[in-house]
């Protein structure tokens, strides 16, 4: 697969448009959809009362795991395979990380770093199962990935019930909310991302294995195991947001994170445009319009809490249609070759 990244301005094109459609949505409810739409971003990304509270730190929380499962999302697209699988892979982190925290002896910080490892590897192998089968098997990864979704609950029953010593969980950056030191790993990790795909060679063939396989072949590259290690490192960055949802945020295992749908990887690395600096920017608007959606939609208004899940629909809609006729009029020409 051949993903071709969209113009610089066509993301905020899909914003304003999904916007603009949004409006219809909320006229038959009676409500001003000028005020609706204030009270929805004032409740994303507004500070509000003397107290000084913000919802940016909050959207700031909700955006950390989209990060790295848009970021997750994202090497997988560059490598060539449709993965959704995130939702399964962060479910795998946050169980092995649940486990090693738990159970092993030692510090504080020397638990919560093995068990965040423990949640990259458990993440990674859950990843790089279904991408070797795709590329030494052809088997698609995209049903593989699917049923190792479920399969990932089935594995970490086991941790269901099990909740975190205190002494290893993170503590807030801000009182009164659940912002930690797992939003400037999530950074961290994305600045990581940007340097080994483009500025390292072994990043340039996970890379050329999704865009130009002939030539990686041509090359002397690897393809097969370019895409099996992609693969791995997309399962490992959705791990990790599942073992730091574990250790920042809920301090018990969960199989439902802040991100609360489980493809809203997917959704950000398409509105990122498949780049880490589009993806960062990305998950903080799609998390203050989560959050929003909740404070301020259902909470103040008659509209909806799912007029923000059509809106995002229609984000991810506008986004991919010129990628799918690109990848169409590329296999037209493909067969008529």
């Amino acid at each position: 697969m051949n993903l071709k990244p969209a113009p610089v301005f066509q993301p905020f094109l899909a914003v304003i448009l999904s916007l603009m459609l949004g409006l219809l949505i909320v006229l038959p409810t009676g409500e001003n959809p000028l005020e609706a739409y204030r009270l929805w971003f004032s409740a994303g990304f507004g500070c509000a009362g003397s107290g000084g509270f913000c919802a940016i730190w909050t959207s700031l929380q909700y955006a950390t795991p989209m990060i790295l499962s848009g970021l997750a999302a994202m090497v997988a697209f560059r490598s060539g395979m449709i993965s959704i699988g995130q939702f399964g892979q962060m479910v795998c982190g946050a169980g092995a990380t649940t486990f090693l925290v738990v159970t092993l002896p030692g510090a504080p910080w020397l638990r919560m770093s093995v068990g965040l490892l423990g949640g990259v590897i458990a993440g990674g192998i859950w990843s790089a199962i279904p991408g070797a089968l795709r590329a030494y098997l052809n088997i698609n990864e995209v049903i593989t990935t699917l049923i190792f979704n479920t399969l990932a609950l089935a594995a970490t029953g086991s941790v269901s019930f099990w909740r975190i010593p205190q002494e290893v969980r993170f503590t807030p950056l801000i009182p009164t909310t659940k912002l930690t030191v797992a939003f400037f790993i999530a950074i961290g990790v994305a600045v990581l991302v940007y340097l080994y795909l483009w500025r390292r060679g072994k990043g340039l063939e996970v890379r050329m294995a999704g865009q130009a396989s002939l030539f990686a072949k041509f090359a002397g590259m690897n393809a097969r195991w370019a895409v099996v290690r992609g693969m791995f490192i997309s399962g490992g960055l959705a791990g990790l947001a599942g073992g730091l949802e574990v250790l920042a945020v809920h301090h018990r295992f969960v199989s439902s994170f802040s991100t609360i749908d489980q493809f809203d990887g997917i959704i950000v690395s398409l509105l990122g445009q498949l780049h880490p600096l589009g993806i960062v920017f990305s998950s903080f608007l799609l998390g203050g319009l989560r959050l929003g959606s909740l404070n301020g939609l259902q909470l103040q208004t008659a509209v909806p809490r799912q007029l923000s899940n059509i809106i995002i629909g229609l984000m991810m809609i506008l986004m991919v249609m010129p990628t799918i006729s690109y990848w169409l009029r590329a296999r037209t020409k493909t067969k008529g070759a």
